[in-house]
């Protein structure tokens, strides 16, 4: 990775502004909060690898923020996963809380606010994505403020992924990096549509009442059989072991019926897939078949109601800015 920044070579009055600019620059505009500003050291290097970034930190103590008043909406936003390499790291985000050591991996929404404490010299080393390559922000809600244990599957691959990425980050060319990239937000999308591995969230927030934890139940199962062509609302509740009437009651006040979810999921499903893999992945019959749709001519339909363009457009401006799905879409 290139050395974007060294403070021991900044004057000891300009350390603590000089390192609050280029974590903006290199994250998303942060606070950074230290018990002697100007003995602050640290040494910030950055590399780009496809439509990835990777930031390595390497720093004394101190607390990285982005209060609310710093979060404002914008296209291209972005998760991020870190390895702790040396050191620990103390995440809040979204009323949960958790502790990272060496060799986990910690999530935060770059979107929202969050803090991170670090009580003693670390070594952070990130990598951020698009959300928009990533899954549904209500799935992806499941991981954020979260660190990931090692597993021994799909985390403990994400995290030996990640190692090698941020390791060799200068020596993979533009096509191998597009592929990194696409392998990454993979994993990490499966792990949230599994329920978060084994994420360590000390604050996960509960559902309030009985119809919101059905409710996200149903979203639940939806995301983790879209690939099922079978999937509709008869298999929804025969699942969830409730009447179909009920099913559709309980979406009574949501935006979507059941079968708007369903295709609306599919959606963006392939959207994402198309995005993260752009022309080096699958073609569009089979990301099509590989979630749920068994009708190419349909999947297009469905694909041009939701974003005004075909999925073959869609995969030719990626990288450009980020379109929205339509809420008319049937």
């Amino acid at each position: 990775m290139a050395l974007v920044l060294d403070t021991g070579e900044v004057p000891v009055d300009a350390r603590h502004d000089t390192w609050s600019d280029a974590l903006s620059r290199a994250l998303v505009p942060v606070k950074v909060t230290a018990s002697e500003p100007g003995s602050l050291l640290g040494r910030l290097r950055s590399h780009r690898l496809g439509y990835m970034r990777t930031v390595s930190l390497d720093a004394g103590p101190q607390r990285i923020s982005r209060p609310p008043s710093l979060c404002r909406p914008a296209p291209g936003e972005r998760f991020a996963l870190g390895l702790c390499a040396a050191g620990e790291a103390v995440l809040t985000q979204a009323g949960r809380s958790c502790r990272s050591g060496p060799g986990e991996i910690i999530v935060v929404d770059l979107a929202q606010p969050f803090a991170l404490a670090f009580p003693e010299p670390f070594r952070l080393r990130l990598v951020h994505l698009p959300q928009r390559s990533l899954g549904s922000p209500r799935t992806l809600a499941r991981l954020a403020g979260s660190a990931l244990r090692s597993d021994g599957g799909a985390v403990t691959t994400l995290g030996l992924l990640l190692t090698r990425v941020l390791n060799d980050a200068a020596r993979f060319g533009p096509t191998a990096a597009e592929r990194l990239a696409g392998h990454v937000a993979d994993l990490v999308d499966a792990i949230a549509v599994d329920g978060a591995g084994n994420a360590d969230a000390d604050g996960a927030r509960e559902p309030a009442t009985a119809r919101e934890h059905l409710v996200s139940r149903v979203h639940a199962h939806v995301d983790a059989h879209l690939g099922e062509p079978g999937l509709d609302p008869e298999s929804v509740a025969r699942a969830l072991r409730i009447s179909v009437r009920y099913l559709h009651r309980l979406f009574e006040g949501e935006e979507l019926t059941v079968a708007r979810l369903i295709q609306q999921r599919r959606v963006e499903a392939c959207a994402r897939t198309l995005e993260r893999h752009g022309p080096f992945g699958p073609t569009l019959a089979e990301v099509a078949g590989r979630h749920g749709f068994s009708n190419p001519a349909h999947f297009s339909r469905a694909f041009r109601a939701a974003y005004g363009i075909t999925p073959s457009e869609w995969r030719s401006r990626r990288g450009g800015a980020p379109v929205a799905p339509r809420d008319e879409a049937a």
